[in-house]
């Protein structure tokens, strides 16, 4: 690891102190650089506890920030479906909803007690 990753990894826990999800204390070899350019590094911090992560735009100097805000956010669509197996999206629209749908959907819900488990073991 050079000294400029070293020194991205520790702004990045600076500023990143800990999981917001379980409150463990990130460490550097939870930061994984993902890719990296010379005005802007993407990174991911991930937690050993949890598992939940974090993708991380780090913009140096005179690096555009629009740009990293659209490349994280690539990156995050990119993860969920990759963990989900979602396939992209296409241009071509699916049947649209209609207010019987709505309804249904209204009728459901009222009656619905919340388990998942049970609702798709049928």
């Amino acid at each position: 690891m050079d000294t400029s990753e070293k020194q991205i990894k520790r702004i990045v826990l600076d500023r990143m102190e800990r999981c917001s999800v379980c409150h463990r204390d990130f460490e550097p070899d939870d930061v994984h650089v993902l890719s990296r350019k010379s005005d802007m590094w993407m990174l991911m911090v991930s937690c050993s506890e949890c598992h939940s992560r974090n993708f991380v735009a780090a913009v140096i100097g005179d690096g555009d920030a629009e740009e990293a805000q659209l490349a994280l956010r690539r990156l995050g669509e990119e993860h969920v479906r990759s963990q989900f197996a979602i396939e992209p999206e296409t241009d071509e629209p699916g049947e649209p909803v209609t207010i019987d749908d709505l309804l249904d959907i209204h009728q459901f819900l009222e009656t619905f007690d919340g388990d998942f488990k049970a609702l798709f073991q049928g």
